[in-house]
């Protein structure tokens, strides 16, 4: 498989694991739950099956990183812009999460939360730019 492929490839699937992990974690069913004491809270969220589950993909996420970063490493005309590369991932799988945040979770966006992502967004564009 060609080196831009297969990076494309991971990067799809880091984004993809990333919102998984984060919907897991982010459900309203595992962290509205009432518990007298923070060490109780805790300990009942670390076992709880959201917790676990979303770990797990947290895990996969980063293993998705390493394993992009190595073949961006492996062609020397990529591995030029590597860092660049992986910002662009990263930001794009912010956005998936947003996306998701709103679409399944049903959290709605202020106006000036959308003006500052949009911020955020442009501040990475103009980094990355040539």
């Amino acid at each position: 498989m060609p080196t831009g492929l297969l990076v494309a490839a991971y990067a799809l699937l880091f984004s993809a694991v990333t919102v998984i992990s984060i919907l897991l974690t982010g459900a309203r069913s595992f962290l509205a739950k009432d518990t007298p004491s923070v060490a109780l809270a805790v300990w009942n969220l670390i076992w709880d099956w959201h917790f676990i589950l979303g770990a797990a993909f947290a895990f996969a996420a980063r293993l998705c990183f390493i394993l992009m970063n190595q073949a961006l490493y492996r062609d020397p005309v990529l591995s030029r812009s590597s860092t660049t590369i992986t910002t662009l991932v990263t930001s794009a799988s912010i956005i998936a999460v947003i996306a998701a945040n709103v679409f399944i979770l049903g959290e709605r966006l202020t106006a000036r939360q959308i003006s500052g992502a949009a911020v955020v967004l442009g501040g990475i564009l103009l980094l990355v730019a040539k």
